[in-house]
């Protein structure tokens, strides 16, 4: 099996869906075209006056497993194109892991912290052999797809916003669900230990995050739910 990675970036406009959302669709279609979908991940950008973006700055990348190399995923171009908002200005990248330079990476880090430009992303692609593809409006979008895709191979610089399972959680699961899932726990220990009959809060929202290229779960016990709750969670939710 091949791993191959999507990044998208700039694919919406002010009153569309973001980017996140079509690039669950797209997990979803590649799914169902017999790829294996080991994650979705969302990294975030340097926000700077600068930088035109719509809402946060932020790309997306699609991890995969594929029988056929990087040929089953090569559609992901056509259905971007078609499927992103009006006004926006997608980008595209789409590379095997194998591929992946560590100066694709470090174009990654670079853009979470300074501005970076369309002729460094175009240059980086080129050098790796990775297609690297603007497919409307300014074509901005390349630079986060890149850097979506560099940023995911390293493997500690974003939260996953979609696993098989991930959306359909219910409200108090155990430990175990996280484990098939292969979402790794890690506890803000205070005052008390886990324990096996524990239980697990979801809160309606867990988005773990992405370290050492896997899932994790940073959870802190709640005496008021009497559960272990995502540290990582929306601010209507309940104090720990």
């Amino acid at each position: 099996m091949s791993v191959v990675f999507i990044g998208l970036d700039d694919t919406d406009n002010e009153t569309s869906r973001g980017t996140g959302h079509l690039a669950r669709l797209l997990a979803a279609e590649c799914v169902r075209r017999g790829m294996n979908m080991r994650g979705v991940t969302r990294h975030q950008f340097l926000r700077d006056p600068a930088i035109p973006f719509t809402s946060h700055n932020s790309g997306a990348c699609i991890a995969l497993e594929t029988g056929n190399g990087i040929s089953q995923a090569e559609f992901v171009f056509d259905y971007v194109q078609q499927r992103a908002a009006k006004g926006s200005d997608p980008g595209v990248c789409l590379a095997e892991a194998e591929q992946i330079t560590g100066e694709m990476e470090q174009f990654g880090q670079a853009a979470t912290a300074r501005i970076v430009t369309m002729e460094e992303a175009y240059e980086l692609a080129k050098q790796a052999g990775v297609a690297l593809r603007g497919l409307g409006g300014d074509n901005l979008g390349v630079i986060g797809a890149l850097g979506s895709v560099g940023l995911r191979a390293e493997g500690n610089e974003g939260r996953y916003i979609d696993l098989p399972g991930l959306r359909e959680l219910p409200d108090r699961v155990e430990a175990e669900t996280f484990c098939c899932m292969g979402i790794n726990l890690h506890y803000r220990i205070a005052e008390r230990q886990p324990r096996p009959a524990d239980s697990y809060e979801t809160l309606g929202w867990v988005r773990p995050r992405l370290e050492n290229g896997k899932p994790v779960l940073w959870v802190e016990w709640s005496a008021a739910n009497h559960a272990w709750i995502p540290v990582d969670r929306k601010k209507r939710h309940v104090e720990a």
